[in-house]
């Protein structure tokens, strides 16, 4: 007879309290190694992003050095001051409507050569992919012109707070270079909002002044900053888009004598406007980056041996740079409808430990900005901007992070053991009163029978 085997006992069954904290105690190594891994990944990806950040910084000092190199050899071969020449003549011309007139043309001959001469000889129809594409950028083009040509660029406030010179505006923090004073224009009897200067040609001070624009009759300044650069993209893509549809006929079609004499002379037409344009649209697009005025950038490579190197404080972000000029809505940056956000009188600004000032030898009225004066620092208080890997963050490291990481963990560990305690304690009470109630219920119906 085989013997009788014993079975094997099973493991006494735990109770909630003791499985809860077995469960806690075998997934706190799991806990402590994907904590590690956070910290050491954060850790990593802080010094890419340093990395990224140095890089970043040498292509931008690269390209500033570019801009400026090119400005200076532009200055250097056509003998102008660029300075004086974005103030505008000292006297408004007579033929100020001249150039207007002279870009309007343009326009005309340009829109002439693409629908008289390039689409017959191309074969397209009116409501082909290339003319609907090519009027919509006329239209554009247009329609930005008007509204730069027509737009008032701003103008100092008619409030007496502006006017007092006794009392200069707490929300301004810009200075005169040498008596580091509020800046009030002689000539307006006002103080200067920041970044605003006095144009000589509109003969009034003008908010966010970029330049005197004679082409658009007006000066570019806060509120039509905006469509004079879309003005410049849409001509540059009207341009672009003849030119090379031009180009591409000429070389692969046999044409007659006639229209190809057009066509090459719209072509040249297009590379001469394409040459000029496209410079200057680069221009004003890393302007616009870097959230400065032509007046700024004249000033800023234009500093004596002896002047502390200038800091743009304006310079935000590519972000906000470019919503401070398109708009703060990046659905319509490119209509010509809307305007940039604010007032045009107080800007935001970068935190600066010291007062830095632009460099203007020519003109007393120029801007010089400047670090918060006392005065103003209740109205217009700057935030520090936080460097580092994590300064959107409000932690400063990885270890601040990984440990305030690891407490909400055992936080979470801690309530969810409770909850499960309260859970069994609930459930128990529940069985217990289900227990009581079925045993009162039989021995009323035993006493009944």
């Amino acid at each position: 007879m085989a013997p009788i085997l014993s079975k094997e006992r099973l493991p006494a069954k735990l109770r909630p309290e003791d499985a809860a904290k077995v469960v806690a105690q075998k997934a706190r190594p799991f806990l402590d190694s994907f904590l590690k891994l956070v910290e050491v990944t954060i850790q990593t990806g802080a010094v890419v992003v340093d990395e990224a950040k140095l890089a970043a910084g040498s292509l931008g000092s690269l390209v500033d050095k570019c801009m400026h190199n090119s400005a200076s050899l532009l200055q250097a071969l056509c003998c102008i001051d660029l300075e004086k020449f974005t103030r505008g003549p000292e006297k408004p011309a007579l033929q100020s409507q001249l150039p207007v007139m002279f870009v309007l043309g343009l326009l005309a001959m340009l829109y002439s050569a693409f629908v008289f001469a390039y689409m017959p000889a191309a074969g397209l129809s009116l409501n082909s992919a290339e003319s609907i594409l090519f009027h919509a950028f006329v239209f554009l083009t247009l329609a930005s012109f008007a509204q730069a040509a027509r737009t008032d660029p701003g103008d100092i406030p008619q409030s007496p707070e502006w006017r007092d010179r006794t009392r200069p505006p707490r929300c301004t923090h810009e200075q005169k270079r040498f008596s580091e004073e509020p800046r009030w224009c002689r000539k307006s009897q006002a103080y200067k909002p920041d970044r605003a200067h006095f144009c000589r040609a509109m003969g009034r001070v003008v908010l966010r002044m970029d330049h005197h624009c004679p082409w658009l009759g007006n000066t570019v300044g806060w509120a039509n900053h905006k469509y004079f650069y879309l003005f410049l993209t849409y001509a540059n893509m009207a341009c672009g888009l003849l030119g090379l549809n031009v180009l591409d006929l000429l070389v692969h079609a046999t044409l007659p004598a006639l229209t190809t004499f057009l066509l090459i002379g719209t072509e040249a037409l297009t590379f001469l406007l394409s040459t000029i344009l496209v410079p200057f649209l680069l221009f004003h697009t890393w302007l616009i980056i870097r959230n400065m005025t032509t007046i700024e950038f004249c000033a800023s490579f234009a500093k004596t041996p002896d002047e502390k190197p200038y800091e743009n404080p304006y310079d935000v972000g590519i972000y906000r740079n470019l919503c401070s000029v398109l708009g703060s809505s990046p659905l319509v940056w490119w209509a010509p409808v809307g305007g940039p956000a604010g007032d045009g009188i107080s800007f935001p600004r970068r935190g600066l430990p010291e007062y830095y000032m632009l460099s203007d030898e020519e003109d007393p009225e120029a801007a010089h900005p400047a670090g918060p004066s006392e005065e103003g620092s209740d109205a217009g208080r700057e935030v520090e901007v936080r460097e580092g890997p994590c300064s959107f963050f409000v932690w400063v490291d990885a270890a601040e992070f990984t440990d305030d990481l690891k407490v909400g963990c055992e936080v979470i560990l801690e309530t969810a053991e409770d909850a499960a305690l309260s859970a069994w304690h609930m459930l128990s009470q529940c069985r217990g009163r289900k227990r009581k109630s079925s045993r009162l219920q039989a021995r009323s119906e035993q006493r009944v029978v």
